[in-house]
C-alpha cells in the first residue's frame, strides 16, 4: 500500500512546494514593507497570519483545534509545542490571534526569501553554537516578555526525524520561563507528521487531511526557581507527548 501513495505523495510534495515558493514570492514586497519598521510589525502579522491560513487552505489540511480556552487572554507566556511537519508553523499562525514573536534556528537567515521574517528584527534567531549569539537571543526574549508578547519556542529545536516520537527537548525555553515567571502553553500537533514529514522527497508521510491539535492547560511557574527546569522540562514533555503514544505504538 505504501508504494502505491508514493506517486500521488511526490506529485503533492511537488506541487505544495511550489504553492509555497509562488504565494511567498507574490507576498514579498508587502512583507518586506511591513517588516522595515518595528512599528509595522503587528500588520506583518496580520499578513503572515493570512498567509499561513491559505497555505494550510491549499495544503488541504483542515484543522481541528481543541482546548482553545486555554490560551491565556493576556501578558506573556511561552507557547511550547512538539515541531512535527513543515506545516506546524502555518498552524500555529492560524490559531494563535494575538501577536506573538517566534523563535528560529540561526541557519534560517541563510533560507531564500523566508529568511526575512527572522532578520528583520520581528522574530528571534538562536545561535546555540555561540554562547555570544545565545545570551542576546536570551536578551531579546527577555525583552519581549516584558513588552507582555507570548513567544512561540519549539523545545526540540527543529523537525523531529523520527515524527511522531519527538526528538530530545532543549531547556532554554523552561529555564526562560521560570526566570521571567511565566506559563508555559504546551501543545500537541497529533497529526501533522502525517501531513508533511520531514523526510527526502521519495520518502516519508505526505498529504491532505485532518491537522489535529491539542492546546494543553498552562503550566504556571511562579514560586520555580532555577533547580526545577528540569522537572517543568519533564512535565511539559510527557503533556505533549500523551495524545502522541497512540502513533508511536503503532508506528
Amino acid at each position: 500500500m505504501q508504494y502505491l501513495l508514493l506517486p500521488f505523495r511526490v506529485i503533492y510534495k511537488i506541487y505544495y512546494f511550489l504553492f509555497f515558493v509562488l504565494s511567498l514570492v507574490i507576498i514579498y514586497p508587502v512583507i518586506y514593507y511591513l517588516l522595515a519598521k518595528p512599528k509595522r510589525f503587528p500588520k506583518a502579522f496580520v499578513v503572515m497570519r493570512w498567509h499561513a491560513y491559505i497555505l494550510m487552505i491549499f495544503a488541504g489540511a483542515r484543522l481541528k483545534v481543541s482546548g482553545v480556552e486555554n490560551i491565556p487572554k493576556e501578558g506573556a507566556y511561552i507557547i511550547c509545542p512538539n515541531h512535527s511537519s513543515f506545516l506546524d508553523i502555518f498552524c500555529l499562525y492560524s490559531i494563535f490571534r494575538r501577536y506573538f514573536v517566534f523563535t528560529g534556528k540561526k541557519e534560517i537567515e541563510k533560507w531564500p526569501l523566508f529568511h526575512i521574517y527572522y532578520t528583520s528584527g520581528m522574530n528571534i534567531l538562536v545561535d546555540r553554537t555561540n554562547k555570544s549569539g545565545d545570551f542576546k537571543a536570551m536578551k531579546r526574549m527577555s525583552q519581549e516578555i516584558d513588552r507582555g508578547n507570548p513567544l512561540m519556542i519549539f523545545p526540540e529545536g527543529t523537525i523531529s526525524k523520527n515524527a511522531p516520537r519527538m526528538a530530545p527537548f532543549k531547556s532554554g525555553s523552561f529555564a526562560i520561563a521560570i526566570q521571567k515567571q511565566i506559563p508555559v502553553l504546551p501543545v500537541t500537533f497529533v497529526t501533522n507528521w502525517k501531513r508533511l514529514q520531514r523526510t527526502g522527497i521519495w520518502k516519508g508521510k505526505a498529504g491532505p487531511g485532518i491537522a489535529k491539535v491539542v492546546i494543553h492547560k498552562p503550566i504556571f511557574t511562579t514560586g520555580l526557581r532555577k533547580e526545577n527546569i528540569t522537572q517543568l522540562q519533564s512535565t511539559v514533555e510527557a503533556i505533549i507527548n500523551g495524545p502522541l503514544s497512540i502513533y508511536q505504538e503503532v508506528d
